[in-house]
């Protein structure tokens, strides 16, 4: 599992946030698939965040 990082929504403009969520996403869902690897069970709370981040982003990207 890497180290976590700090998640910061101060960008220069709106439409980067949802490029961040993704972002982070994408880092829950490698902690994630690192976890199980190591721990040998299928679930993890940090795929249902991923989940979650994915869908507000995807929320964002549909604003006008």
């Amino acid at each position: 599992m890497t180290t976590p990082n700090k998640l910061s929504l101060d960008v220069s403009s709106p439409d980067k946030v949802a490029t961040i969520l993704r972002a982070a996403a994408d880092q829950y869902r490698d902690d994630h698939n690192n976890l199980i690897s190591a721990w040998q069970q299928g679930s993890t709370p940090w795929a249902a965040i991923a989940r979650i981040l994915d869908r507000a982003a995807d929320s964002i990207d549909k604003l006008p």
